[in-house]
């Protein structure tokens, strides 16, 4: 959706919405069939067993206690909350496309932090078209030239991405009301970053589950560097031919990423699983 930046929010609430509605869809559709599941045997027992047990409950609980309450009252908050710690592994970063996230230590870009990365469109495209493709939501920000056609045409969907083609005058507020709600922000700069405007965004990024990608221009103090660039077009004859695959060069460093270094060919439409399935890709890809 194409928007300014005065109604930044209400596009980030409306993605919200249909996200939470998709969420709420499938849970409906498993505790339905969970609850279709065991009735063939849990009806034959009949209704004297659950009272029984719901009456050793209420005649059990004022019994327990001194130390033993403590201990029940303690522990019980503990289960309901605390999270399994490959959950919270995952949560932190965001999936990327399989030539980039092989070379990345955490397997995606980490949430929370900036990425600095050099302005490869063909790149931008194949990273916007997984992360939507695979149910999460994206803003660019300051790029309007960014061909969208080639975002669809490599299996995006651009109605799970919010376009601010001019953020000015409130650059930073921008940035920081799309990383409360999004999984991804492609923002290019028009101007050097300074540590000036780049502390305030990065503290609200830090609370949100958010990956900042800069492109175009050095961002102080970016958790990962990427540069890419585009090394060569497949496909095409003398006079005729069609563009097949882009191929890209380039390395990755950063804090806590061991230098490594990209060579890869960007092919184009995703399957199901929002993996690339076939060798199409649109020209302006490029």
């Amino acid at each position: 959706m194409l928007i300014d930046e005065s109604n930044v929010v209400h596009a980030i609430e409306k993605l919200k919405s249909n996200r939470a509605a998709a969420r709420a869809a499938a849970q409906t559709v498993a505790t339905g069939s969970r609850a279709a599941e065991p009735r063939g045997m849990a009806e034959p027992q009949g209704a004297a067993e659950p009272r029984g047990v719901a009456g050793l409950q209420s005649v059990a609980q004022p019994q327990v206690v001194g130390q033993e309450a403590e201990s029940a009252r303690a522990a019980a908050p503990l289960r309901a909350v605390a999270p399994e710690p490959a959950t919270v592994g995952r949560a932190r970063t965001l999936g990327m496309p399989e030539w980039l996230a092989g070379q990345l230590a955490g397997g995606g870009l980490a949430r929370g932090a900036v990425t600095a990365m050099a302005d490869c469109p063909a790149a931008v495209v194949d990273i916007l078209a997984h992360v939507t493709a695979n149910g999460g939501c994206a803003a660019v920000v300051g790029y309007p030239k960014l061909a969208l056609a080639a975002v669809a045409a490599a299996g995006g969907e651009l109605s799970r991405l919010i376009i601010v083609p001019d953020p000015a005058p409130h650059v930073g507020a921008v940035l920081s009301t799309l990383a409360e709600g999004l999984d991804l922000v492609v923002y290019v700069p028009v101007q050097r970053v300074t540590p000036t405007f780049a502390r305030p965004v990065e503290a609200r990024l830090r609370k949100s589950s958010c990956a900042l990608l800069s492109c175009g221009t050095p961002w102080p103090g970016a958790r990962l560097n990427l540069d890419v660039q585009v090394a060569g077009v497949h496909g095409l004859g003398r006079g005729s031919g069609r563009i097949r695959s882009i191929g890209v060069t380039g390395r990755v460093w950063g804090k806590g990423q061991p230098p490594q270094r990209i060579t890869a060919e960007l092919t184009g439409r995703r399957d199901g699983a929002g993996g690339q399935a076939d060798q199409a890709r649109i020209e302006v890809a490029l």
